[in-house]
């Protein structure tokens, strides 16, 4: 019995000892690697800039509560970001900005410039309203921050009508009395107001209100730019017309000799051509 227990605890011994092994031989093992191995950690240098707290429509005021400040990395911040909250109380957004975008200084309006559609007019430009209707507004389809054409009609006579583009890539302000609405969304207005220059308004006024013409606006591609202007073409001058000459060949003269009885005569002829 004595050399029964003394084999068991024997068996125990071995074993332990083999797991005590196998389990520091795996610590050693996990640790050399550990050790072995290179660890490099990049840090990417950030800075906080002033972001959206909320989605801003076109036209509100900024305050603290529209703002907040995140952590952006310093290689991809944006051109015109803003890094100081305070600079940005009670500017004005003149573009539609969702919450967690960088506030730009191109899309906010000049500070005291005022608020709602004065804030959003360009330094240098004017704000003018014409009459439209779902025809010549293009079916509800201009919206505000789109860019029209304006077409020109007038009436010459009883049957006769001139159209010319008389202005292009005009910006879109408002319809109505809506500085912003839901994109995509047709609104059938009776208004809309355009950014012009000065010399622009003078020549879109005197076509709206000429009674014998008509206006309308034609929707464009943002993206497109205004394209430049053709050469001028050079005039074709008129040819005068040349009268046409038959030519008649010179009469070539022959002779005839005539014989009578007292002797011969030689007699010259004209052509029968030349008669």
């Amino acid at each position: 019995m004595k050399k029964y227990g003394t084999l068991v605890a024997l068996s125990l011994a071995l074993v332990f000892g083999a797991a005590a092994v196998y389990l520091t031989n795996s610590w050693l093992s996990s640790k050399t690697n550990t050790e072995g191995a290179v660890v490099v950690k990049e840090e990417i240098p950030v800075s906080e800039i002033v972001v959206a707290a909320v989605d801003i429509p076109v036209g509100s005021r900024l305050s603290d509560k529209s703002l907040t400040l995140a952590a952006w990395p310093e290689a991809n911040i944006p051109k015109g970001a803003f890094t100081d909250m305070a600079e940005l109380k009670d500017r004005i957004a003149v573009s539609k900005l969702v919450a967690g975008e960088p506030l730009l200084a191109a899309e906010l309006a000049a500070p005291g410039s005022g608020a709602g559609l004065v804030a959003m007019i360009e330094q240098g430009m004017r704000a003018m309203s014409i009459k439209v209707d779902e025809v010549t507004g293009v079916g509800g389809f201009i919206l505000p921050n789109t860019f029209v054409d304006i077409i020109g009609v007038e009436k010459i006579n009883k049957d006769r009508r001139k159209a010319e583009t008389i202005l292009q890539r005009i910006k879109v302000l408002a319809i109505a009395q809506e500085t912003f609405t839901e994109e995509g969304k047709a609104k059938v207005v009776r208004t809309v107001t355009l950014q012009l220059e000065p010399a622009q308004a003078e020549t879109l006024a005197l076509h709206a209100h000429n009674h014998q013409g008509s206006i309308h606006l034609i929707l464009r591609n943002p993206l497109e730019q205004i394209a430049e202007e053709p050469p001028p073409v050079a005039k074709v001058a008129s040819v005068p017309t040349l009268k046409s000459r038959v030519y008649k060949p010179k009469p070539t003269p022959f002779n005839v000799e005539i014989i009578r009885a007292g002797g011969r005569e030689k007699v010259t002829f004209a052509s029968a051509a030349a008669e």
